[in-house]
């Protein structure tokens, strides 16, 4: 390590870089070999083209050893922060990666950002050296292969395909997921605007291709609801994976299998559009969350840690 000579990270250093990244998923697909072969290169080159950045790299025998590159910006729900992407980041070893990343974050803390969030392979040797500077396990991002089987939906419950009508009172149920995260252990107290949450459930397009929008109701009554559509590229997550968001069941008709046969349903609908796998995630504090999931099949491909500064 004492012969680093840490550096802004600049386009000189993206080739490197860029070998670095292939490295650290060569190892994260052979520690979760459900994780797909991903172009580093234009993982990373599309992350540092999609607005302003700001990093660090190691360099040893002119070589990229390790970078840590994040977006400054103010999220609608973080407030201003750092975002470190998926491939935002990669170290031959781990005390590069904490050298890379102090020298990186001081430019982020000048700019504003006291909240820092990377997305990290799940597996040991890559989360160890952020849980050394104080990051905590606050997101999980996970895949499962398209596997239909065979399911019986809660007595008097009816699945069936969302409509328009549908969308103008989607927000309701999806709201079902802010309520529950307030509460212990979450205590996610965000600056929720539901008016916009309710225009984005409006403008959902039912016709966009591989968007399959999937509702639960129970003698006409909604009680819950799921849609896949096609995700932005992720490294490791395969080109034919479908994106599973906003799975909901109202509080008072939970425990009685709904949120099993709308996934169940959703996956069958899932291979029927041409998806081999499906990509979701969760907050590791809803424990209903963190437990239904890898019940249904859920493997772990991504942690998205947190550290907020001033905290320790």
């Amino acid at each position: 390590m004492n012969r680093a000579r840490i550096e802004p990270f600049s386009k000189a250093h993206l080739p490197g870089a860029a070998l670095a990244l292939a490295a650290r998923h060569a190892r994260h697909r052979a520690a979760l070999p459900l994780v797909a072969e991903g172009d580093a290169l234009a993982r990373l080159q599309a992350f540092l083209d999609d607005g302003e950045t700001s990093g660090a790299a190691a360099v040893v025998d002119d070589r990229v050893a390790a970078f840590v590159v994040a977006r400054v910006m103010t999220h609608a729900l973080f407030g201003r922060c750092a975002w470190v992407a998926h491939a935002g980041h990669a170290a031959e070893d781990g005390e590069l990666l904490r050298e890379v990343y102090a020298a990186a974050a001081e430019a982020w803390v000048q700019a504003g950002a006291e909240r820092h969030y990377v997305f990290v392979p799940a597996f040991a040797e890559a989360l160890a050296p952020w849980y050394r500077l104080g990051f905590g396990h606050m997101h999980v991002e996970a895949l499962r292969p398209v596997a239909i089987q065979p399911y019986a939906a809660p007595q008097g419950i009816r699945l069936r395909l969302g409509t328009r009508a549908d969308l103008e009172i989607a927000e309701e149920i999806d709201f079902e997921i802010f309520a529950i995260q307030t509460r212990s252990p979450s205590f996610a107290r965000l600056p929720l605007d539901r008016e916009a949450r309710r225009q984005e459930w409006f403008e959902v397009d039912l016709k966009e291709e591989g968007l399959r929008y999937l509702v639960a109701e129970e003698k006409g009554q909604w009680v819950g609801h799921t849609i896949i559509f096609r995700p932005e590229p992720v490294l490791g997550v395969p080109s034919d994976a479908a994106y599973l968001a906003s799975t909901a069941v109202r509080e008072d008709e939970r425990g009685r299998g709904i949120g099993a046969a709308l996934v169940a349903e959703i996956l069958r609908l899932a291979a029927e559009a041409g998806y081999r796998s499906v990509f979701t995630n969760w907050r590791m504090t809803n424990l209903s969350a963190s437990r239904f999931w890898p019940g249904q099949g859920f493997q772990p491909i991504y942690h998205r840690l947190h550290r907020a500064l001033g905290s320790g």
